[in-house]
Order: structure tokens, then C-alpha cells, then sequence
């Protein structure tokens, strides 16, 4: 008989292509950003010669360079997200959580997770924004109130996926990341499965 439980996140088709969607999108958004640094100004200056005559005054450029830099470092920050996921999705399993009850909208991005080597133990994580936020809010309210599930280690990084969407939130711990050698408390098997997905070094 064939076992069919996925062994990792990955090997659920779902979530393997929730992962190729935000990397196909934040690749392609990262490359448009980079692209509109020197494009938004030559376009501009174009513009204005044909329009107005004579050449683009720097008030006018700098606000374009501006939009252009902001883009582009939100992009590059959800960009590295996607590419850290890759690492917890390739060695850890999916696990479901229930929908969060009682909880107050301030404290809408942070949740806790059970420690996988103590169960009955809670870590507490936070979900890195991304983007302007009005997306990555919805996702984070629709996992808190109709459940999510997850794959990774509360105490070094986590991926969670609202339930029903194929959208990725990266989560991590609110404590410091336990990176320098293996923490108390957090067993072998534990630190070398964090160690492989490149959430602790």
C-alpha cells in the first residue's frame, strides 16, 4: 500500500502552486520596479520635449525617482519573503489550525503556534506584512477567522495559508530568531529540520 500523506508542504499541488504564483508575481513586480527607476524619468522627459519643449526640471523628476525607490524596496522585501518560503515549504508538512476566536482587530497580525516538541507549550508569532497591506489584511483576517494551515516551526519561521485561498504569509517568531547554534529547549531533530529549511543556522 502507497503512502499518500504529503511529507512536506510541497507535495501538495495547492500549495506548490500558491508558491509559483507569488513567485511568478513578486519576481515579475521586482523586475517592473527595477525597470521604472531610469524608465518612469526617460519617460517622463520624453513627455514634457513633445508636450512642452525644452528639458524635464528636476522637481519634476524627483518624485517620480522617489515612487520608483519606495516600490522598489516593498517589492524586493516580498520578493525574499517568497524565496525564504521555499526553504520551509520543501522540508516541513502542512498542518491545519482552527479559526482564532476572541481576539481584538489591533492584534489582528499576531497569533500563537503549538511548539512542535511541546505541544502544549504556545510560541508567539507575528505575519510579516507585505505590499501596501490592504491584501496581506484580508488574508491575515480570513486566516484568524476561518482557520489556516501551516507548515514550519513557530520558534524559527512559519508559512501559513488562509484557509480556502492560495495566498502565502510568511510568519515569524516575536522573539529574537534562535540562529546561533542550538537553543535550549528546541530538540536535534528539531534544529537540523530548521537547519535544512534555512530558517536557523
Amino acid at each position: 500500500m502507497v503512502d499518500e500523506t504529503p511529507r512536506t508542504a510541497f507535495d501538495d499541488p495547492d500549495t506548490l502552486r500558491a508558491w509559483q504564483n507569488a513567485r511568478r508575481r513578486s519576481t515579475t513586480a521586482f523586475a517592473l520596479w527595477v525597470m521604472s527607476l531610469p524608465g518612469f524619468p526617460v519617460l517622463a522627459m520624453v513627455v514634457w520635449d513633445s508636450r512642452v519643449g525644452g528639458s524635464l526640471p528636476s522637481y519634476a523628476v524627483v518624485p517620480l525617482v522617489i515612487v520608483s525607490t519606495i516600490g522598489l524596496v516593498l517589492s524586493e522585501r516580498r520578493w525574499s519573503q517568497v524565496k525564504q518560503m521555499r526553504g520551509i515549504l520543501a522540508v516541513y508538512p502542512s498542518k491545519e489550525h482552527l479559526p482564532l476566536k476572541g481576539v481584538a482587530p489591533g492584534d489582528v497580525a499576531h497569533f500563537q503556534l503549538p511548539d512542535p516538541d511541546i505541544p502544549s507549550k504556545k510560541v508567539s508569532v507575528v505575519a510579516q506584512r507585505y505590499g501596501l497591506g490592504r491584501h496581506w489584511r484580508i488574508m491575515v483576517a480570513e486566516a484568524r477567522s476561518q482557520g489556516f494551515s501551516f507548515a514550519g516551526d513557530p520558534r524559527f519561521g512559519v508559512v501559513m495559508t488562509p484557509r480556502g485561498r492560495q495566498s502565502l504569509i510568511a510568519v515569524r517568531p516575536k522573539h529574537p530568531p534562535l540562529t546561533n547554534g542550538r537553543p535550549q529547549g528546541v530538540d536535534e531533530a528539531s534544529w537540523l529540520q530548521a537547519q535544512s529549511a534555512g530558517t536557523a543556522h
